[in-house]
């Protein structure tokens, strides 16, 4: 009996045990099975594509496997399109789609689009309501992530800053798959995802970032997160409402360390006329412009409605002599070809460098004599009861806006010179310290190998 008593004892321990373990398996939360395949829309809307391979390779009808032509390595083969009939080499081929299929496809293979190489697997299609044809490249994630880090950000920086940035790019990834899968592919080669160079950027300190932090992403609530990235932020970065109107709880502002970045400041003169012009063709129909309204940008934490906390423009208004217009800070960046948002504006009038005075000499006669001037040019304020966030503009020859700003790029997530930054300070020999970078730009978030 006591054995009896002992052995379902025993048992139900290995039960509770079983089931504990259960709970706690490794599949709970953000995990996947294995590495992602994704699929990168390297060239879009081509009449004219010339591929290759650096071994022997086929292409193949991609619907129905049929091989169209087999090609030794090196070789150059031109694919075009014209009236939604696809050539190969000038023939016509029945097909609305090829692959391009490398005989070894061990990841040091290439194939080569447009003399650019790149890993994986090649096919083109006839890119979404247009003629041309759209090239895709589909590979392992990791391997995509070779092409991106080196292209985003310098590979001979501090390895923990280049760490960081891979994490990051892996993240962004994962974030934005399927982000263009109406076009047939996951997401761009450009800014509007990532930019990617292929197997013709790799450098092997980027993919030693990539391969010793392999599987690693930023999760928030146990998801990954929208980990945006850009150059600097000029010492503070934004919340992402304040930027693009969504609140994202790990986007929040903090102080950045991008003070050796080549744009901590930079300036921009702009031209009254050229200010007019320029919002006409905009489709804002408000005459000359006279004076533009904005808050003076302080320190940060900055309250003022119309600029975010790190001082970044939210809207200004521009006030012509038919009426007025209210613009984003990121519509003005773009229209001007500004650096960031993060800026001020003055009016500069320069003044003369010469003054007519009358001159009366010891017998009485009078002339006029022209006295030559060293005075700086004046800055102009005021308008409609002196507001100090009102600059007016005159019109007077030789006038001139001066837009003074700090950072490059949105302003959100991870400041690249700040991870440069932090990299250099942070302490010798720690191959971990990307993880506290990361936490620093992405607050409330967790680092964890998911594959």
């Amino acid at each position: 009996m006591k054995r009896l008593i002992f052995s379902l004892i025993t048992l139900t321990v290995l039960l509770a045990i079983m089931t504990l373990t259960a709970y706690a398996s490794p599949q709970s939360g953000y995990q996947l099975a294995e590495q992602p395949i994704i699929k990168v829309g390297i060239w879009s809307n081509q009449s004219n594509v010339l591929v290759s391979a650096d071994t022997r390779f086929a292409i193949t009808n991609e619907k129905t496997k049929e091989i169209l032509g087999t090609f030794p390595g090196k070789e150059k083969v031109s694919i075009t399109v014209n009236n939604e009939q696809i050539f190969l080499n000038g023939k016509p081929v029945l097909a609305t789609s090829l692959k391009v299929e490398p005989s070894l496809t061990d990841g040091n293979h290439y194939v080569e689009v447009n003399r650019k190489q790149y890993r994986g697997t090649i096919t083109l299609h006839r890119t979404t309501g247009k003629m041309g044809l759209t090239v895709v490249n589909t590979l392992p994630l990791e391997q995509y992530l070779y092409g991106i880090v080196p292209d985003e950000m310098p590979s001979e920086w501090p390895a923990e800053a280049v760490k960081a940035q891979a994490v990051a790019a892996r993240t962004f990834a994962l974030y934005n798959l399927h982000k263009h899968a109406a076009d047939g592919y996951d997401v761009c080669a450009t800014v509007d995802c990532q930019v990617y160079g292929g197997k013709s950027s790799e450098t092997e300190q980027a993919t030693k970032a990539v391969d010793s932090t392999y599987g690693q992403v930023i999760l928030y609530n146990e998801k990954p997160i929208q980990a945006f990235f850009h150059s600097s932020s000029g010492g503070f970065t934004e919340n992402s409402e304040n930027v693009w109107g969504t609140a994202f709880p790990y986007l929040r502002a903090v102080a950045d360390y991008d003070q050796k970045s080549p744009a901590s400041k930079w300036e921009k003169n702009l031209l009254p006329a050229d200010l007019s012009a320029a919002l006409k063709r905009e489709g804002y129909n408000i005459g000359e412009v006279r004076a533009i309204e904005l808050s003076v940008l302080q320190s940060p934490p900055v309250s003022d409605p119309d600029r975010g906390i790190s001082g970044r423009v939210k809207s200004i208004r521009m006030i012509g002599d038919k009426g007025s217009a209210t613009l984003t800070g990121t519509k003005f960046r773009t229209l001007f070809g500004l650096k960031s948002t993060l800026f001020d504006i003055k009016v500069i009038i320069p003044l003369d460098k010469s003054v007519d005075v009358r001159i009366t000499d010891s017998y009485g006669d009078r002339e006029m004599k022209s006295i030559e001037i060293n005075l700086p040019p004046r800055q102009e304020t005021g308008l409609l009861n002196e507001k100090q966030n009102i600059r007016r503009i005159t019109g007077r020859p030789g006038e001139m806006i001066v837009v003074t700003g700090s950072g490059w790029g949105h302003g959100l997530g991870l400041s690249q010179w700040g991870a440069k930054g932090m990299a250099e300070k942070g302490p010798a020999g720690d191959p971990t310290y990307f993880k506290e970078i990361l936490k620093h730009y992405y607050q409330s978030t967790v680092i964890k190998k998911v594959y």
